[in-house]
């Protein structure tokens, strides 16, 4: 069976899937089917390839498959055909980014009888250690479970990330099979943004234990104390500034041009439901404990933590 759907709503699990097909093969041809006609694609994969015994045809986009309208006017009795015909020697992969195929089409009944279909769902955060370790595993490498959820923490919850920083350990580490904590802290790209984005939120939505679990990770991280709480007061003092210029009457198009700032980030402000003395208080404590931190009088680490368990 060389005919293949690939969907789901994480395109980085899905571009996987691609690579573990294409692996070996040099003649790789790509049809964006939002943009042109299946026919395309398929008299392409009707012609031998030139370069090896066989090429892959790619068709993304393949909305046709789902409720999604689309604009171009496939023809699907040609693809009919095609389906109903099992001997290819050329591999033809369709995907798209969906989590529900429109299961009352005729087109997709036949998909689902005639190709090989591939379902990758999003991946919880829960199980993404676990995924690390699977990955790593299925190139021959070892890695255990502390250390892929260091792993995790280190380079974010993005699984194209991931994938992309699995693949440069397999690289680095091709003498050795095992991956060590130390491996990560030498080779991969740290993330911090999200993190810092998710504990200012938390924050900000009062959700406090989610707030203290990402300064954990923060913390096992070894990101600079200094460092997150000036990255915190700068949010705050932004939500203060937000939150005196709308009870000064301004609209949120008005406030973004007064602070020269994204427009999300005000919305974001405007959502908080801090009151402005409770931002000011906030600030105060900030100012005072970067102060007391900087003069030797508190830890810094102790410091931190005790202002975001007594929030």
């Amino acid at each position: 069976m060389n005919t293949y759907l690939i969907y789901g709503n994480d395109y980085g699990l899905i571009k996987r899937e691609i690579d573990k097909l294409t692996k070996g093969v040099s003649d790789v041809a790509k049809y964006d089917l939002s943009a042109c006609k299946i026919d395309d694609l398929l008299d392409d994969a009707s012609c031998m390839s030139m370069f090896e015994d066989k090429k892959v045809l790619i068709g993304e986009n393949a909305l046709f498959l789902t409720a999604t309208p689309s604009n171009v006017n496939h023809n699907l009795d040609y693809l009919s055909n095609y389906l109903e015909d099992l001997n290819h020697d050329n591999i033809v992969i369709l995907t798209v980014i969906t989590d529900k195929l429109d299961e009352r089409k005729n087109i997709v009944k036949l998909i689902k009888k005639s190709a090989k279909v591939i379902s990758k769902s999003s991946i919880d955060d829960k199980d993404l250690p676990i995924f690390v370790v699977n990955e790593f595993k299925s190139s021959g490498y070892d890695i255990d479970i502390k250390t892929a959820n260091y792993f995790v923490n280190y380079v974010g919850k993005n699984v194209d990330v991931i994938i992309s920083e699995i693949e440069k350990m397999i690289i680095y580490k091709d003498d050795d099979k095992r991956i060590t904590i130390k491996d990560v802290n030498d080779v991969c790209c740290r993330v911090f943004n999200d993190n810092i984005f998710d504990l200012t939120d938390g924050i900000m939505k009062r959700d406090f234990k989610r707030a203290y679990e990402c300064y954990k990770d923060l913390s096992f991280l070894g990101e600079e104390p200094i460092k997150i709480i000036a990255l915190l007061a700068n949010q705050f003092l932004l939500t203060y500034q937000v939150k005196l210029l709308s009870e000064d009457g301004k609209s949120s198009k008005e406030i973004t041009e007064v602070l020269n700032v994204h427009p999300y980030r005000v919305k974001l402000a405007l959502q908080t439901d801090y009151l402005t003395y409770e931002l000011r208080n906030i600030l105060i404590k900030l100012h005072e404990l970067d102060y007391d931190i900087k003069s030797g009088k508190l830890d810094k680490v102790t410091g931190l933590e005790d202002f975001i368990l007594h929030l």
